[in-house]
């Protein structure tokens, strides 16, 4: 996770007056919708790792990690792109991780 922070840190954009958008662990493109659409430097994605959902179901190992590899991933190539990222971290549910952000 540290790796993946100071990755994330040194591709940042300002995240000030942009658009924010949820991009949920299972619909990581930015083929269609706003990010293909829309202007990166208008933009800002906000992307959750819940320990509370990897714990309501009795997931694979890999999975989890697979899973989480590729919301690392895309988090990073739409940094990359000009797309503010705000990357939550909780054990709580999403809607509980998302009200500070919302």
């Amino acid at each position: 996770m540290k790796q993946f922070r100071r990755e994330l840190d040194a591709r940042q954009s300002d995240p000030a007056g942009r658009r924010w958008v949820f991009v949920p662990y299972d619909q990581l493109t930015d083929a269609v919708g706003p990010l293909s659409r829309e202007d990166p430097a208008e933009l800002g994605i906000v992307v959750v790792e819940s320990r509370w959902k990897a714990r309501r179901r009795p997931y694979h190992r890999q999975k989890l990690a697979l899973v989480l590899s590729n919301l690392r991933h895309f988090a990073l190539e739409q940094a990359e792109r000009g797309v503010a990222v705000h990357h939550v971290v909780g054990d709580a549910t999403y809607s509980r991780l998302l009200e500070p952000v919302v």
